[in-house]
C-alpha cells in the first residue's frame, strides 16, 4: 500500500506539472494571438514566455512578417517625404510661370499704349504655356502610372512611329542646326499600345532636344531572328552629366540641374518608364563617355 501511495502522489504530481504547462502553453499561444493582432499598428516583436518549438517557430515567422511590415512602413514613410518634397517643387515650378502671367496681365492694365499692351499679352502667353507644359506632364504621368489603365493590344511599326514623331520634331531639330542621324533599316511590328509606344519616343526625342548639346543618333536595329525582337537606341551628347545619378534617370521629378534652369517638369523619362513597363517592354537609361542614351527594346 505505502509503494501504491507513493506511485500516486507521483502521479499527481506529474499530472499537475502537465497541467501548469498546458496552462502555461495556453496563456503564451492567446499572448501569441493578442500581439499578433495589433502587430500592424504597434509592430512588436513577439516574445516567448515558454519556448517550446513549436511556439518558436511560430514566433520566428511572425517576427519575420513584423519586420517585413516595419520596413514596408519606414520605406513608405520616405517614399511620402520624397513625394511631398518633390510636389512642392513642381507647385513653385507651376506658380513661377503663373505669377509671371498675372503680372503682365496686371501691367496690361495700366499700359500707356497699344504696342506696350501687346507685349505684355505675349509674354503672359508663353508663361501660361510655360505652365500648361508642366501641368499636362503631370497628367500624362499619372495616366501612364495609372496601373488600372487597359493599354491597346495591336500591331506596331516601330520604325514607322520612329520616322513620323522625327517628321513632327523635324522644325525643333532645324531651329538649332541639328540634323539627326537615324538609321531604321530594320523593321519591327510589335504588339502594343501604339499611342503610348509613340508618347516614348516623343519624351526621348524631347529630352534630347531640351537637354542635349548636339544632334541625337537613332537607331532601330533587330535582336534576334524574330520580327519582334527590337531594339530602337536613342542617344545624343549633353552637358553636365556628370552631375547625374544614372540610377534616379527615371525617377518622377528627378532633375540634374537642382536650379531647373532646364526646363522640363522631370516626367518625361518617367512617363517613358512607366508606359514601357507597362507593355511589357524594356527602358534602360545610360550615361556614358559624354552621351545620355535609352534603350527601347522587347
Amino acid at each position: 500500500m505505502g509503494g501504491l501511495g507513493v506511485l500516486c502522489g507521483f502521479l499527481i504530481i506529474v499530472l499537475m506539472i502537465l497541467a501548469a504547462a498546458v496552462l502555461a502553453y495556453e496563456r503564451q499561444m492567446r499572448g501569441l494571438s493578442q500581439a499578433m493582432a495589433v502587430r500592424g499598428r504597434e509592430l512588436r516583436r513577439l516574445r516567448l514566455s515558454f519556448p517550446t518549438p513549436a511556439a518558436r517557430q511560430l514566433a520566428q515567422a511572425a517576427n519575420c512578417l513584423v519586420d517585413e511590415a516595419d520596413d514596408a512602413r519606414r520605406q513608405a514613410a520616405e517614399e511620402r517625404r520624397a513625394l511631398q518634397a518633390n510636389l512642392a517643387s513642381f507647385s513653385h515650378d507651376v506658380r513661377t510661370p503663373l505669377a509671371g502671367a498675372q503680372g503682365f496681365l496686371q501691367l496690361y492694365a495700366v499700359a500707356d499704349d497699344d504696342a506696350e499692351r501687346d507685349e505684355c499679352v505675349t509674354a503672359a502667353v508663353e508663361r501660361l504655356s510655360a505652365m500648361r507644359i508642366l501641368v499636362d506632364s503631370l497628367f500624362e504621368y499619372a495616366k501612364a502610372d495609372d496601373g488600372s489603365r487597359e493599354l491597346a493590344r495591336e500591331p506596331v511599326d516601330v520604325a514607322a512611329v520612329a520616322s513620323d514623331v522625327l517628321a513632327t520634331l523635324y522644325p525643333a531639330f532645324a531651329e538649332r542646326g541639328w540634323r539627326p542621324e537615324v538609321s531604321l533599316a530594320e523593321d519591327a511590328v510589335i504588339e502594343a499600345d501604339g499611342e503610348a509606344v509613340r508618347r516614348i519616343v516623343e519624351n526621348l526625342l524631347a529630352n534630347c532636344l531640351r537637354h542635349g548639346s548636339a544632334a541625337p543618333t537613332v537607331e532601330l536595329r533587330a535582336t534576334g531572328s524574330e520580327a519582334t525582337g527590337f531594339a530602337l537606341v536613342i542617344s545624343n551628347a549633353a552637358a553636365g552629366l556628370g552631375t547625374l545619378d544614372e540610377g534616379r534617370l527615371g525617377e518622377r521629378f528627378y532633375r540634374g540641374d537642382a536650379s531647373r534652369r532646364a526646363g522640363g517638369s522631370g516626367l518625361g523619362l518617367a512617363t517613358a518608364c512607366s508606359l514601357a513597363d507597362a507593355m511589357g517592354l524594356r527602358l534602360l537609361l545610360s550615361i556614358e563617355s559624354g552621351h545620355f542614351t535609352a534603350t527601347l527594346s522587347s
